[in-house]
C-alpha cells in the first residue's frame, strides 16, 4: 500500500491495528510477540521519513501489476528504493506465498554510489529479531529476489556527495 500512496505523492502511511492476526497485526494479541508487520512499518519509518522527507524520483517499470517499486532521494543525497512483490500465485492462493519475483533495478541513470544495502521481509524472516541488512555490491544493475510476497529496501549512499540523478529503470525477470 505505502509504495502505491507514495507515488501519488503521499509522506507518510501509518499502520493502525496493533493487535491483530500475523497477517495484519503488530502485535500478536496472544503472546504479545512481534509480527512481519512491526517490521514493515519500522523499516518504512526509517528508510522514508517524514518530516523532512525526500524527493521522489522517476521510477520506470515493466511489470506494474505484480511489482511496485518506489525510489526517493533523501535530504542527504543517500537514495532509498523499495521493491514490493504482491504477485498471487493463482486465483485460489488465499493466504499462501504468493508467486516469486526477480527485479533488476538500473541505477545507471543514478550518480555513482559507494554502498549499498539490502534488507529484505518476507515469509523467511524472523518476526522476533526482524530482518538484517546486507552489503550489497554498488553496481549500475542490482538485483532483488523476493521468493513470494515480500518488501525489499535497498539503501545507496555516496560518501559525502549527493546523488545527481533523477530517474530509476527496472526490469522484472
Amino acid at each position: 500500500m505505502f509504495s502505491q500512496v507514495g507515488q501519488a505523492g503521499a509522506r507518510a502511511l501509518y499502520h493502525w491495528v496493533f493487535e491483530a492476526d500475523a497477517q495484519y497485526g503488530e502485535i500478536n494479541g496472544t503472546t504479545g510477540g512481534l509480527q512481519l508487520s512491526y517490521w514493515v512499518d519500522y523499516w518504512l519509518a526509517r528508510a522514508f521519513a517524514s518530516p523532512p522527507g525526500a524527493n521522489r524520483l522517476a521510477v520506470t517499470n515493466s511489470d506494474p501489476q505484480d511489482v511496485d517499486v518506489l525510489a526517493v532521494r533523501n535530504d542527504d543525497g543517500s537514495v532509498e528504493v523499495m521493491v514490493v512483490n504482491h504477485g498471487v500465485a493463482s486465483a485460489q492462493d488465499n493466504n499462501g506465498h504468493g508467486a516469486a519475483a526477480d527485479v533488476t533495478l538500473d541505477l545507471s541513470a543514478l550518480h555513482a554510489f559507494q554502498t549499498a544495502t539490502l534488507l529484505t521481509i518476507d515469509a523467511r524472516t524472523d518476526p522476533t529479531t526482524g530482518p538484517v541488512a546486507t552489503a550489497v555490491t554498488p553496481q549500475a544493475t542490482l538485483r532483488v529476489t523476493l521468493p513470494g510476497y515480500g518488501v525489499a529496501f535497498v539503501t545507496l549512499r555516496w560518501d559525502g556527495r549527493w546523488c545527481t540523478g533523477d530517474a530509476l529503470r527496472w526490469v522484472a525477470a
